[in-house]
């Protein structure tokens, strides 16, 4: 029951800080951490502490997840349609599809600025260009359309690749042949014609299979690359993470140590203003004790000329 309560904390926790502005995510993440070490529970406060912090463009694809999930999920709904194209060759749909693709991309894209301005942030050109990055990533990858639709992304990913493989089997369908008039004179032998035919078909197989290998090639390069960049990027952000908790705890400790100064500075205020009060008290009774003791010897010295006398 523990353990469920604690993934029910997470849940809301997560739930909170992938919404927040990226500036506010690591002071937000910290106080959620120490919440949950005041009300005891270690593990949820290790599980929230490596929650990680989103790129800016990640930030706007959460927003999209939680504030225009049905679009967004209309959008990705488009992968199936551009993956039976891919497959089949169907060119046609394809263009068809990738125009509808591109215009629903950019709209989205468009709308994460309008949420990220509604939260009190701005998003410039070059961050809505990575915003379309990734949801172009997530219409050819269910994994990343999936992270996209969790609404807890944190990196920024860009497809890379060609799409989905095509069906070995898929034949695209030739462009319409222009009739030409039957010439006069004995029939013309057929057999010539089947065999430029299957010399076609056989070309074009050879031809496609040389693309894919090549698209594999590249598309396997590009994979190493962007899972090369991918963790240079995760380590780059959990450094930038380690930094700027280290600086929000010696902002702290500059805080600390100011309010410390200034009450010593205020005791140093009052123990002055008591020193000099007790020195003018002092000279004041100086003076009082030089006045007396001068009183003294006069009356003194007239009594003993009475006695004299």
């Amino acid at each position: 029951m523990a353990e469920t309560g604690s993934t029910s904390g997470l849940d809301d926790v997560a739930d909170h800080l992938y919404e927040v502005r990226p500036d506010e995510f690591v002071p937000a993440r910290d106080d959620a951490v120490a919440q949950a070490k005041e009300q005891g529970d270690k593990d949820l406060a290790k599980a929230i502490a490596r929650l990680r912090r989103p790129t800016k463009a990640a930030w706007l694809a959460n927003l999209l997840a939680r504030k225009r999930s049905e679009q967004l999920a209309a959008l990705i709904s488009l992968a199936g349609d551009l993956a039976d194209a891919q497959r089949t060759l169907d060119g046609g749909a394809l263009r068809a599809l990738s125009s509808q693709r591109n215009r629903l991309v950019a709209a989205m894209a468009r709308e994460g600025g309008r949420l990220a301005h509604e939260a009190g942030d701005s998003a410039a050109e070059s961050v809505l260009r990575e915003l379309q990055g990734i949801l172009e990533a997530a219409l050819a990858d269910p994994n990343v359309a999936a992270e996209v639709q969790s609404g807890r992304m944190t990196r920024t990913v860009a497809y890379s690749g060609f799409g989905p493989a095509s069906d070995p089997d898929a034949v695209p369908m030739p462009a319409p042949r222009a009739t030409t008039p039957t010439r006069s004179g004995p029939a013309a032998d057929p057999a010539p014609a089947e065999t430029a035919d299957e010399s076609d078909d056989e070309r074009r197989r050879e031809e496609r299979a040389r693309e894919r290998a090549a698209r594999k090639k590249a598309l396997d390069e590009a994979e190493r690359e962007e899972s090369a960049a991918t963790e240079q990027q995760e380590r780059d952000e959990a450094k930038r993470e380690d930094t700027d908790s280290a600086h929000t705890a010696a902002k702290a400790q500059v805080a600390d140590l100011t309010a410390e100064l200034e009450r010593a500075r205020e005791r140093e205020r009052e123990a002055a203003a008591a020193a000099r009060a007790a020195a003018s008290a002092a000279k004041e009774s100086a003076r009082a004790a030089g006045a007396a003791s001068t009183r003294a010897a006069r009356a003194r010295a007239r009594y003993d000329e009475l006695a004299d006398d």
